[in-house]
């Protein structure tokens, strides 16, 4: 089959059509062509492997705290701490709370090594 020819039969058609040929394409009239558009189909979505370009279609999508890493996810909406409030540690291991909101959360200054408490 010539890249400069015209595909003579329809299974041509339909393999033209899979390396780029815009082709209208009749319906299959035999298992073959059958076959040849379930595997057009495929490789389509994404591969020969039977994978996908599309991320809300996979299986085993990773999760953090149990929670689906899908859709528009909030830190909250996976259990994590927000910026406002979260525990930190100093550099002997102390829990510190940085933030806590309002300006009277405690905060640790790397600097002098030193917690700050309630903005005092």
């Amino acid at each position: 089959m010539s890249a400069n020819q015209p595909p003579q039969s329809r299974v041509e058609k339909i393999i033209h059509s899979m390396i780029g040929d815009q082709i209208a394409l009749e319906p299959p009239q035999s298992r073959v062509e059958e076959d040849l558009l379930s595997l057009k189909e495929v490789i389509e979505q994404g591969g020969g492997g039977g994978g996908t370009k599309d991320y809300n279609v996979l299986d085993n999508k990773p999760s953090i705290n149990g929670t689906v890493l899908q859709g528009d996810l909030t830190l909250e909406d996976i259990g994590a701490a927000s910026n406002g409030s979260r525990n930190s540690y100093d550099a002997d291991g102390e829990e510190v709370t940085i933030g806590g909101g309002g300006g009277n959360g405690n905060t640790y200054d790397p600097n002098s090594e030193s917690v700050v408490i309630g903005g005092l």
